[in-house]
């Protein structure tokens, strides 16, 4: 909820570090590509989560890093009372 509001957005989806880079140029270069995803961003405000990646972790991660990280146990403390109000 802090972050600047842009109008535009853009994905770039690849596979290796080649088809992200030819992405990236078809972005600058305003071609059309399968691989990029554009556009403009709502008026509506609101709160979205995004839970990428989930297949790297193992069952009962977030609870170690919990019982062994003070820092990471405090911040997703603060996490849960903001999301439970």
């Amino acid at each position: 909820t802090g972050r600047s509001v842009f109008e535009h957005r853009a994905v770039v989806l690849g596979s290796d570090r080649e088809e992200l880079l030819a992405g990236l140029r078809a972005l600058v270069e305003d071609r059309p590509v399968a691989d990029v995803i554009r556009g403009r961003a709502s008026q509506a405000v609101g709160v979205a989560l995004l839970f990428s990646g989930q297949g790297s972790q193992r069952a009962g991660m977030g609870r170690e890093l919990y019982e062994a990280f003070p820092v990471f146990a405090a911040a997703f403390d603060e996490a849960c009372v903001f999301l439970d109000r």
